[in-house]
């Protein structure tokens, strides 16, 4: 329903492994602005990337100013341009009055870099497919992890799918995953989340 907000862990992006350490490998990064103000939010757990001018963006094939498409550096979002600590313009969601001016946070995010080594667990996945352990990852232009359409040296992979982990131990039975071994089950807040390993392969 229009002005209802989602709990926090709804759309979220978990580490499971690799984090966190002082040497862990991660950015942070003004949002984009186009995407910071749109009415569309861009949640934690997304696929992001750096445009030329150092911003994240999530459409790194449409990216006007992105001269290295195929080449972009993935960067899992962990938080969302909703997070109070990311955006807060005073602008009530339901009336669209303006309540106050925010002049602090800017819109920085922070990601956690492909190449940093990491096991994680995100919510934003696309549902509709099957996931099979060591299967390679990409990202939609909307920064959705899918397995769909992959060519192994062609596509532009950022993931690998790793097993579930870490569900509910109060949920029993195939509610907490969907087979042994799946990259896909709920965790401790029943939420359905993909488990992989961050990895990039550029595309051609």
């Amino acid at each position: 329903m229009p002005g209802q907000v989602s709990q926090m862990f709804e759309q979220a992006l978990d580490a499971v492994k690799g984090w966190f350490h002082l040497s862990a490998l991660d950015k942070s990064a003004k949002l984009n602005n186009d995407l910071l103000t749109s009415a569309t939010v861009v949640p934690a757990g997304r696929v992001a990337v750096l445009d030329d001018v150092g911003e994240f963006i999530l459409n790194r094939a449409a990216g006007a100013t992105l001269t290295t498409r195929e080449t972009a550096m993935p960067i899992f979002l962990w938080n969302g341009s909703d997070h109070p600590d990311v955006y807060n313009d005073g602008t009530s969601p339901t009336t669209a009055t303006v309540h106050w001016y925010g002049i602090s946070p800017t819109g920085v995010m922070s990601g956690l870099v492909a190449t940093g080594g990491y096991e994680l667990q995100t919510t934003e996945f696309n549902t509709a497919l099957t996931y099979l352990v060591n299967q390679p990852l990409t990202a939609s232009n909307l920064g959705v992890l899918t397995n769909a359409g992959i060519t192994q040296f062609g596509t532009w992979i950022c993931g690998i799918c790793s097993s579930h982990v870490q569900g509910d131990n109060q949920v029993t039975g195939t509610v907490q995953t969907a087979a042994p071994g799946s990259p896909v089950g709920l965790n401790a807040h029943g939420v359905a989340v993909l488990t992989f390993w961050t990895y990039f392969l550029p595309g051609s």
